[in-house]
């Protein structure tokens, strides 16, 4: 029979551990997402955590995966900004993103609008959110502002005031949603946001198809949480029992979640040994059997502000924590990349010349594949070369229909300045002053005179009068009039000339090279529920990528080596149909895919003893600055036992940087 005092003392120590995860996150401005396991979850352990968040200056909000599913992530977000919990809430509403924006009101007073303004600035918040926020606070209130929000969340188009139009909340729209809403929070002056997710076991027991949809969601979060324009100061815990993890469709049986989240067998069981700690990505919330009283005793550790001159160590740390690759200072953490090296300035040289090249790069989970992706995007914005990346997710949204996944392309990529702008946000910059709208229109009118495939979408974002029209060209160089509708030939051709279009803008206005353009996540080609006939419209849309027809572009397929057989296998018979199709586009150069598909890949190959000991070795250094504690005198021999028997880099650092973690909270 459990001990109630134990079970009390242990998960004061899990919320004392999360709550250092929170204070991390908030000096890194990064997002995490982390599993917490126990055989019952009660209430009242979930309202000690969000009451911790809350203390520390979070927004919390609790959401039952029974009824809102990470497969449909926009009801999801809905259930999140309604059910907000704030602290100090002085209005009459206590709850729910209006009753932030009221409090917001209520402080800055006739401040409201300017202040928010410069906090969005701040904040690097854009889009529908930023939009509806400002009419709210500035024009709307009582039941108006009630509703608007409402339809809003709902997935209603919005029209605001001045007849700009919201891009409604949908299933394609969500996942940017989360990342401005975490902003929008900040912007109101929260420190972040804990989003708990509690009966996540439910994800097990969801339809194939929507459990697959589910986990490519988890792993998008997972995976591009710390993006520059991703979400921040953010912690998401899946709070479920282990039938989350163990029974059938559980997250076990995914290889790519499993190798981000519950590490190799080794990493796993630590988790359940020893004290809870920070930022470990499973965390029993129950004490495991043999605990004793006695070493739960004593004051559990406080969780600590972390000094400034630490914050850029500890969020590449925090990275290797969950088995991810830093996204800033990643040469400190590469190894054996030399042969990789090489080969992209190959490609680049080639690519340079008027040409264009598409290069596959194949690698296991957990192999590095990802770290590979990010030290091409990094080689790449060295060169002045614009970067696209589109992971391959519902291909009914993404890869097979380019009139739907430009608008995705544009908001996930970046451009090669100072703050690793995205292609919108340098449109927003063009747009900001009379001099820059005058440089905007004289690009567009000489590609509008060009003979170049973006002519004509350069034609259709050009004025009916003299002055540009801000709202008329963000429509149209944001795909935002484009991504509600089919893929019918014409819709097609219009995505793939404006995408001609912006590197065209780009070389002019930011004088840069041709773009590398990076399609990741490949394998869900064939995940549950995908048929030939999406796989074939996927293809489709590929060979246009493909084709050459971007010049001076690279384009990187990346894709797991069994994937890439499977898809060699079928993709003779699937490219013969779309040639026999009316409604192929000659852009859509089936041919070259073909012939491209059959092209040596860029194998990410199994590192061996010594890579894989320099490799522990760097990610130890990285978390001894982090935390700044010292270096053991035995290092080279525990470094050394870490590493051994691993099978992927990403179990390395996994190991070497929990136990960082686990020694710096333990010395406390």
């Amino acid at each position: 029979m459990a001990d109630p005092s134990l079970d009390a003392a242990w998960r004061r120590h899990v919320v004392a551990a999360r709550g250092q995860s929170l204070e991390d996150a908030a000096a890194t401005e990064t997002a995490s997402v982390a599993v917490l396991l126990g055989s019952e979850v009660d209430d009242a352990l979930l309202a000690e955590l969000e009451a911790d968040a809350q203390s520390r200056g979070f927004a919390t909000a609790t959401v039952s995966l029974a009824e809102h599913s990470l497969h449909r992530l926009d009801d999801l977000l809905s259930a999140a900004a309604a059910g907000l919990r704030l602290y100090d809430v002085r209005g009459s509403r206590k709850h729910g993103l209006l009753a932030a924006l009221e409090a917001f009101a209520a402080e800055h007073g006739e401040d409201t609008e300017a202040r928010f303004e410069e906090f969005a600035d701040a904040e690097a918040l854009h889009g529908a959110l930023r939009g509806l926020a400002q009419e709210i606070l500035g024009h709307l209130g009582g039941r108006t502002a009630s509703r608007r929000v409402s339809a809003f969340f709902a997935g209603e188009p919005i029209t605001l005031g001045d007849d700009t139009e919201l891009r409604a909340l949908s299933s394609r729209t969500a996942k940017n949603g989360m990342n401005q809403l975490t902003r929008l929070l900040r912007a109101l002056g929260y420190r972040g946001f804990r989003l708990i997710l509690r009966d996540a076991e439910a994800l097990a027991g969801l339809t194939r198809v929507q459990r697959e949809i589910a986990y490519t969601v988890l792993r998008e979060l997972i995976d591009n949480a710390d993006g520059h324009r991703g979400m921040m100061r953010t912690e998401i815990l899946l709070v479920g029992t282990p039938a989350l993890v163990n029974r059938v469709g559980g997250l076990r049986s995914h290889p790519a979640l499993a190798s981000r989240l519950l590490g190799d067998a080794r990493v796993e069981a630590e988790a359940d040994i020893g004290l809870p700690q920070p930022h470990r990505t499973v965390q029993w919330i129950d004490p495991p059997e043999g605990t004793r009283p006695e070493e739960l005793e004593g004051e559990v550790p406080p969780a600590e502000p972390v000094p400034d001159n630490r914050a850029a160590a500890l969020s590449a740390h925090l990275r290797l924590v969950r088995g991810l690759p830093p996204v800033a200072g990643l040469d400190a953490i590469s190894v054996g990349m030399e042969e990789l090296d090489a080969e992209l300035g190959r490609l680049f040289e080639h690519a340079t010349q008027d040409s264009s090249v598409f290069a596959i790069l194949s690698g296991d989970y957990g192999a590095g594949k990802t770290h590979r992706i990010l030290h091409l995007e990094s080689r790449a914005l060295a060169e002045k070369r614009p970067v696209f990346r589109l992971s391959v997710e519902r291909l009914d949204e993404d890869l097979g229909n380019p009139q739907r996944h430009l608008r995705r392309l544009l908001e996930s990529g970046s451009v090669p300045d100072r703050h690793r702008s995205g292609p919108l946000e340098r449109l927003e910059v063009w747009l900001a002053s009379a001099a820059g709208q005058r440089r905007l229109q004289e690009a567009l009118e000489a590609i509008a005179g060009l003979d170049v495939p973006g002519a004509k979408a350069a034609r259709r974002a050009l004025p009916a009068g003299e002055a540009l029209d801000p709202d008329h060209v963000r429509r149209v160089l944001g795909a935002l009039d484009l991504e509600g509708k089919p893929g019918a030939p014409t819709y097609r051709r219009d995505a793939y000339a404006r995408l001609h279009l912006w590197v065209e803008l780009l070389a002019r206005l930011e004088d840069t090279d041709g773009p590398l353009i990076v399609l990741d996540e490949a394998e869900n080609l064939f995940r549950a529920g995908v048929s030939r006939a999406e796989r074939r419209t996927a293809l489709r849309s590929l060979s246009f990528y493909a084709s050459g027809w971007l010049e001076r572009s690279v384009v990187v397929l990346a894709v797991t080596p069994d994937t890439l057989a499977v898809l060699r296998s079928e993709a003779k018979a699937l490219l013969d149909q779309i040639d026999g199709q009316a409604t192929h586009l000659p852009e859509e150069d089936v041919a070259m895919l073909r012939r491209r598909l059959r092209t040596k890949p860029l194998a990410v190959t199994r590192m061996g003893r010594p890579e894989l000991e320099e490799l522990a070795d760097r990610a130890y250094q990285i978390g001894c600055k982090a935390r700044g504690i010292r270096r053991e005198r035995s290092r080279e021999e525990l470094l050394g036992e870490l590493a051994q028997g691993a099978r992927t880099p990403r179990e390395v650092v996994q190991r070497v940087a929990q136990h960082v973690e686990a020694r710096a909270w333990t010395e406390r």
